[in-house]
């Protein structure tokens, strides 16, 4: 079990399992809110991960982390779940030897200064999650490895690049949907949920809007 799972009182659990449900009520593989986010759910929004002047800044975490707060009164104590695309560099497969990983380590250290190139190596290795062996949610394309816990257990991985591509609770009440390399997060949810999320100072700051599911998405390419 990866530590930061375990101090954020997660566990990995089979994928299928938590998330079997998803894949029939997803729309056709693509960039659409409707292949990030499933089906029925009475209303749909988006929130722009860039922000500032002409989208200077991206805030990938810090986006998603106001996005659980103010869906926390709306999310009675229960079990939440979070999927990881599993082809993000940063995990390793059991066994592998994380401090070996030598790639762009020597843009951190030069190939000649040893001590760097040894404190760049264990660096590389702490930050590395290790995929764990169980069984992978199987969507269109790409599969993915899925926690459960808490509401905050979704932000237990923050250290690395890459957010996770699903979050839902168990009731399914509402649903975040990241695709990978998105420049926006999706959101299906009850519309009276919607709305105050959408007339918070933050979100509104951030551009966040209604949407339908044939938007489409921004990739950050």
């Amino acid at each position: 079990m990866d530590h930061r799972l375990s101090a954020a009182s997660a566990s990995w659990e089979n994928g299928d399992a938590a998330g079997g449900w998803i894949g029939p009520l997803l729309d056709e593989f693509g960039p659409t809110l409707g292949h990030a986010v499933p089906r029925d759910y009475e209303a749909y929004a988006v929130v722009p991960l860039f922000v500032g002047e002409e989208g200077a800044d991206r805030r990938d975490y810090r986006v998603l982390a106001e996005i659980i707060d103010l869906l926390s009164p709306f999310t009675p104590e229960q079990v939440v779940h979070t999927a990881l695309w599993e082809g993000w560099g940063w995990l390793s497969d059991p066994g592998d030897d994380a401090r070996s990983v030598a790639a762009s380590i020597v843009f951190h250290a030069g190939p000649n200064d040893v001590d760097a190139l040894r404190r760049a190596r264990e660096e590389v290795a702490r930050s590395r999650v290790v995929r764990p062996e169980v069984a992978r949610l199987l969507l269109p394309h790409r599969d993915y490895i899925v926690w459960s816990g808490p509401l905050s257990s979704a932000l237990a991985l923050r250290h690395a690049d890459g957010l996770p591509s699903m979050i839902w609770p168990d009731d399914r009440s509402w649903f975040i949907g990241a695709p990978i390399y998105s420049c926006e997060i999706a959101l299906g949810a009850d519309a009276h949920v919607l709305h105050a999320l959408l007339d918070a100072p933050s979100m509104q700051a951030l551009g966040a809007r209604p949407a339908e599911r044939d938007e489409i998405l921004l990739i950050d390419d």
